[in-house]
């Protein structure tokens, strides 16, 4: 009897052990959702929308380089369609990247599944907060322009010459401003670092507010078109255009 009472209370035990860390997990791996406006916004930007089983493209017509793009820790992707659809529309293929379990440590290959899919394209990778670390890391090794939100590199860049761009906010809370600037000696040689007056963490996609962040002193509509100013000014200082298709040349 009394070793059916210690098998069962070790059952118990770790009935519970596993509920608590099923709980742990959900509170820390839950999704933050794009909110509706998202999907709104990619019925009023003109563009084709295309969900493939490496993200979700944003198609102009005549695509001339290849935006790819991976979200923060547990951000849908979608999230980013606000303000990354106006970029799209202005001829570049946006794609804003599926990672495994919405960890972009876990999928840094992604943007390479994107070129494979699009080798015509010229390549350029970005990501926001997490999401930046992952397209910082593949950008160094492939040599590839980078484009960080809210983010830096694991390592030290500052001796590659690679063209980057590195947006922040003054009122991050998850990377405040003191911090940024820190880091921003990681980035390569000549990186333009530009810190967006009135921007939180959560201001680069539209998933609402953030555990640890701040709110924005700006109307995000204006933040975001002021961020689209600097990826659209960066990207076609770049001098990027896609090769002819075959049929020019005849």
């Amino acid at each position: 009897m009394e070793a059916k009472r210690l098998f069962l209370s070790l059952l118990a035990a770790a009935f519970l052990l596993a509920l608590a860390v099923a709980g742990v997990a959900h509170y820390f791996l839950r999704p933050l959702r794009a909110e509706a406006l998202a999907q709104e916004a990619l019925g009023q930007a003109g563009l084709e929308v295309r969900e493939v089983s490496h993200g979700l493209e944003l198609i102009p017509k005549a695509p001339k380089a290849l935006l790819a793009f991976y979200p923060g820790a547990r951000v849908e992707p979608l999230a980013y369609a606000p303000l990354l659809a106006p970029v799209a529309k202005e001829g570049y293929l946006v794609v804003l990247l599926k990672v495994p379990s919405g960890i972009a440590l876990l999928g840094k290959e992604r943007a390479l599944e994107v070129k494979r899919a699009h080798p015509q394209l010229p390549l350029v990778v970005g990501g926001h907060s997490l999401g930046g670390v992952a397209a910082a890391g593949l950008a160094a090794r492939e040599k590839l322009p980078l484009i960080l939100f809210a983010s830096y590199p694991e390592g030290d860049l500052s001796g590659e010459t690679f063209p980057t761009l590195a947006l922040f906010g003054t009122e991050d809370g998850l990377l405040p401003p003191d911090k940024a600037r820190e880091k921003a000696r990681l980035l390569p040689k000549n990186a333009r670092v530009v810190f967006v007056e009135g921007l939180n963490h959560a201001g680069f996609g539209a998933y609402g507010p953030q555990k640890g962040d701040r709110p924005a002193r700006r109307p995000r509509e204006a933040l975001w078109r002021e961020i689209q100013e600097e990826v659209l000014f960066f990207l076609e200082g770049l001098g990027l255009d896609a090769p002819p298709p075959p049929q020019a040349h005849r």
